[in-house]
């Protein structure tokens, strides 16, 4: 064989190696590429989106009704806190509890009067010390505790154009609890004509039934919702103590909406039975009904 045959020769077999080695470029990178994922159809989207909404749906009310649960726990729980203050108080001052009102029910409101100097003695500036918290009236206007053991954490004040012109709650704050005013009825609205009045503070060895006269009752914070759902009461929330036309129900039970109470002998229960609708007008109580009086006169 000729030199140039022969290099030629060599020259072939080189070139035939190299697209041996080289192969497919574009098929080459194909093999080497991952397989294709299949992409969501609009019908498995709209699937999904739908289980999704019906769990979110089946959930919601689970999580709303815990909620509610845990609120009612911490509402009984304040109540409960504020009974122990009662017992502490009553053990230092001789078996007597505070009064049931504030200056709120002087006249001009919130201001000392010498009629009045019970006013002075009300559990919600007494009290609070036996907790480790400041006094009521300590609290400037615009700075009124809105949490804690003062208000039950379902309560919320409406707008203050709810309200009477001279009760801002925004302002002079609010009171979701409320000590029962017939525990010290040293005033005669709900007393027979000619009955005495009785004494400013009670003293509890003189209470007939602790386990059954309420200390104190959560109040509605909606005028429309006082004097037993007939409405008109413009000072919702106002007053450190009230009677039955203030009781407020905020909690639900398998009987229907109640309210949390604190008796005279500090254990906590739910009632949703305080308004005794055959009564004309349902704020006053039978007489002797030791659900609200705390002895027999």
């Amino acid at each position: 064989m000729l030199p140039e045959e022969a290099l030629g020769a060599v020259l072939a077999r080189i070139e035939v190696a190299a697209k041996v080695r080289r192969g497919n470029p574009i098929k080459d990178c194909a093999r080497r590429l991952p397989p294709e994922s299949p992409a969501f159809t609009l019908v498995e989207l709209l699937v999904v989106i739908a289980v999704i909404a019906i769990l979110a749906g089946l959930l919601l009310p689970a999580l709303s009704k815990a909620r509610a649960i845990a609120m009612e726990a911490k509402c009984a729980a304040n109540l409960r806190s504020w009974g122990q203050a009662f017992y502490l108080y009553a053990s230092d001052y001789n078996g007597y509890l505070p009064h049931t009102d504030d200056e709120g029910r002087n006249n001009p409101p919130f201001t000392y009067s010498p009629n009045h100097p019970e006013h002075e003695c009300c559990y919600v500036d007494v009290l609070p010390p036996y907790m480790g918290l400041r006094p009521w009236r300590s609290f400037p206007n615009g700075q009124k505790p809105t949490g804690g053991i003062w208000q039950c954490p379902s309560a919320r004040a409406l707008p203050d154009s709810a309200y009477s012109a001279s009760f801002k709650p925004s302002i002079q704050g609010y009171h979701s609890y409320v000590m029962n005013s017939y525990l010290e009825q040293d005033f005669l609205f709900g007393l027979p004509f000619g009955a005495p009045l009785q004494p400013s503070f009670l003293k509890l060895e003189h209470c007939s039934a602790t386990s059954k006269t309420i200390l104190m009752f959560e109040q509605t914070l909606d005028p429309s919702q006082g004097y037993g759902q007939a409405g008109g009461f413009n000072t919702a929330g106002f007053y450190t103590a009230e009677d039955a036309r203030a009781e407020g129900e905020r909690h639900r039970h398998l009987g229907g909406l109640g309210t949390n109470v604190l008796y005279l002998d500090g254990h906590v229960d739910w009632r949703n039975d305080l308004w005794d609708r055959t009564l004309v007008n349902p704020q006053i109580p039978t007489r002797g009904d030791l659900t609200w009086f705390p002895y027999y006169y």
